[in-house]
């Protein structure tokens, strides 16, 4: 019961999240004209659009670079309710399917600095890596104005899944599926 009580709790945040912005930074939203101008597409069976940004430990991310992997793109916020919800699920996850070839990236969009991402990330034990894109150009290279919202590109650069929202406890079989069938293909 109390469990259904929190679901529902969470489930109306997303709900408030979803009519909140993903916070633009200083760098300048991808409107449809242009998106359609420069063939950028971000739907299941698309080419992930190219991305960029650095991890927390100084590395690139580079998801172009990521042919031939099943990478899982987390975007998300600390300040953001429903992405602290799904942050276990994730983390479940990344420690089942690293071996047999998944990434998790979490890209954080929050743009008061890395030091306060780094103390949230230490905080809640995450393991997988994290990105700062305070700009949230990643928001607009998968067209999106909801936190949080996941792809999971398969080893062809192609989106096979995406999630606007939380990953719920209840739809981790789902998408455990998915993922199962990304890592089985050959690039």
């Amino acid at each position: 019961m109390k469990r259904a009580v929190i679901v529902l709790l969470l489930l109306a945040a997303c709900a408030r999240e979803q009519q909140s912005s993903v916070p633009r930074g200083k760098g300048k939203p991808a409107t449809k004209t242009s998106q359609q101008e420069s063939g950028s597409k971000a739907d299941v069976g698309d080419v992930m659009p190219g991305y960029t940004a650095e991890l927390l430990d100084g590395k690139p991310f580079n998801v172009t670079s990521e042919k031939g992997s099943v990478v899982l793109i987390n975007v998300w916020a600390t300040w953001c309710g429903p992405c602290r919800f799904e942050i276990p699920e994730l983390q479940a996850l990344h420690e089942k399917y690293r071996a047999r070839g998944l990434k998790v990236v979490g890209v954080s969009v929050d743009d008061t600095g890395i030091d306060g991402v780094k103390q949230f990330v230490t905080e809640n034990k995450i393991t997988y890596p994290i990105a700062l894109d305070p700009d949230a150009r990643v928001a607009n290279a998968l067209r999106t104005t909801v936190l949080p919202t996941s792809v999971i590109v398969g080893r062809d650069g192609r989106i096979v899944w995406r999630k606007i929202g939380a990953v719920m406890p209840n739809e981790t079989a789902s998408l455990e599926a998915v993922l199962k069938q990304a890592l089985a293909k050959k690039s």
